[in-house]
């Protein structure tokens, strides 16, 4: 594999094949690919899409080195939460996404970076409410199982994966390093995975990509980025089953009433998501909407409306009662 030829090929917007997209991801995530032309990799596949096949291929080479996580075989599809950014304009809101549902009953499976570059991370909001990184994959296992709820860190899901994702400050880009993170199937196919894209002009090339791996996955502009919808304006949401892609919320096109978020820090975010789970504060439109979606997704309920109405009274399931 000549890799000089690959990033032309890239560079000149011919795109990749599976065969080839396959044989270079493993080669990047195994670290078999000299730090320069890394480099070149990822400002290449920032600038040029390289076509479904090849995120089919890249998409395959991480498969294979994951680790053997296990969706619960419960009523419900586990609901995967991939964090990738840090937040710097909005309140973190991934971690009450997760506690929502699984107020519910349904496992959540968090995974992404320790630090936020410079803006506020997940992980640093799940410290505050006592949800630690798992060290091993037989931890995850056990507390998607026993609690419930597990935060994998990146590390943990492919050391190849990290060791990529650490150049996007070093390079000044965010592209297919993170949007391979986030396409990961890390669960399996008792699993629905929510998808978040910086931009919705992204969703016309994602989109593809996942109806074309099949099984369930939630594609959305995530807020910064994020597995979670802004709480101010609702993003387009299309859900995607068995291949098949429908939109079921269509972005709204001015901001929803103000909600009485907290501040920006993770330990002002942490106390509030404690006081919401608590005391059932109402929820901001966009996170009732996106939980309806993940409901009906995981299995909760038979029909969409029927998980509208049940976030509609208040949002929170029998566990939080």
């Amino acid at each position: 594999m000549s890799y000089a030829t690959l990033i032309r090929q890239i560079e000149a917007g011919e795109g990749l094949g599976y065969v080839d997209a396959r044989a270079l991801g493993a080669a990047l995530l195994d670290g078999g690919v000299p730090e320069l032309e890394t480099a070149a990799f990822l400002v290449a596949f920032n600038q040029h899409d390289p076509g479904v096949d090849a995120w089919l291929g890249l998409h395959a080479a991480l498969a294979e080195r994951l680790p053997d996580f296990a969706a619960p075989s419960g009523p419900f599809r586990t609901v995967v939460l991939p964090s990738y950014h840090g937040v710097r304009e909005h309140p973190h809101l991934t971690p009450l996404l997760a506690l929502l549902l699984k107020s519910f009953g349904i496992p959540v499976l968090i995974h992404g970076v320790l630090e936020g570059g410079g803006g506020t991370a997940a992980a640093y909001v799940l410290r505050e409410l006592g949800i630690m990184p798992c060290s091993s994959a037989a931890q995850v296992n056990a507390g998607l199982l026993e609690e419930g709820i597990a935060f994998a860190p990146v590390a943990l899901l492919s050391p190849g994966l990290a060791a990529l994702l650490a150049l996007r400050s070093r390079l000044g880009i965010d592209g297919m390093a993170t949007r391979l993170a986030v396409l990961a199937d890390v669960a399996g196919e008792h699993s629905i995975r929510v998808t978040p894209v910086t931009s919705g002009a992204e969703i016309a090339g994602v989109r593809p990509v996942l109806e074309a791996l099949g099984g369930h996955a939630l594609l959305l502009q995530g807020c910064e980025g994020e597995a979670f919808a802004d709480p101010q304006q609702r993003p387009d949401m299309i859900l995607i089953q068995d291949g098949q892609g429908q939109r079921v919320y269509e972005a709204q096109s001015a901001s929803s009433a103000p909600a009485n978020l907290p501040a920006l820090d993770a330990r002002a975010t942490g106390a509030w998501i404690d006081q919401v789970m608590r005391d059932h504060l109402p929820l901001p439109l966009p996170i009732r909407n996106q939980l309806a979606v993940c409901l009906y997704a995981a299995g909760y309920t038979e029909d969409l409306n029927q998980a509208r109405a049940i976030t509609a009274i208040n949002g929170f399931g029998r566990a939080a009662a």
